[in-house]
């Protein structure tokens, strides 16, 4: 039988790590990312003011495929993912790259266990922008096309991102099973997670 374990934070929480590192650490596990389904992200900063004017309700998000997939995968079934087109197999235990947790609840149906990264904003703020500096340093980009999309990133971040932040951590990790602070080192975040994973599921 196959367990869903959810993982939730906010953006720069560092969940995509958390997750492999947890995968590989339980051996038979295999991950799913809500990432390479959602359609949220091509909304645009209007759209999810009215969103946010309209109660913030998680439910809106389309995620097409996501909740059967799931349903296959804890069937023993396998699926492919929608954006690498690579199969992903049916395992012990489904490690679900998940930032709306519980509040979506045609996928939450399936979660078993959900685990919360507890990260202050504006260190997550600075990881991600870390992040892409790494990346424009990495790729050799055009500097003034970088900062210029840095400036439109932080503009975004100030005038909507943020308060959807705080909607989410204040939604979501209401209903986690298990926090992990995510200012700790990362061998010692999966050592705690692992830990209460397989205390919860045998």
């Amino acid at each position: 039988m196959s367990h869903v374990i959810a993982v939730a934070s906010i953006i720069g929480g560092g969940k995509t790590s958390f997750v492999k590192a947890i995968a590989e650490r339980l051996k038979n596990a295999t991950t799913i990312h809500y990432d390479h389904y959602e359609r949220s992200t091509e909304e645009s900063a209007d759209n999810l003011i009215q969103w946010m004017r309209n109660g913030a309700d998680f439910n809106d998000f389309v995620i097409p495929r996501l909740p059967e997939d799931l349903e296959k995968l804890k069937q023993g079934k396998s699926v492919f993912d929608p954006l690498t087109g690579i199969e992903i197999r049916p395992n012990k235990y489904i490690i679900f790259e998940m930032p709306l947790g519980k509040e979506h609840r045609l996928t939450a149906a399936y979660i078993d266990l959900l685990i919360w990264i507890e990260i202050p904003l504006d260190i997550a703020l600075a990881r991600k922008i870390k992040e892409f500096a790494s990346n424009f340093l990495t790729e050799h980009l055009n500097y003034k096309d970088c900062i210029t999309w840095l400036d439109k990133y932080l503009d975004n971040y100030l005038s909507i991102v943020r308060d959807v932040l705080q909607i989410q951590k204040e939604k979501v990790s209401v209903n986690a099973d298990i926090i992990i602070n995510g200012e700790g080192d990362l061998e010692n975040m999966v050592q705690k997670a692992t830990d209460e994973i397989l205390h919860r599921i045998l």
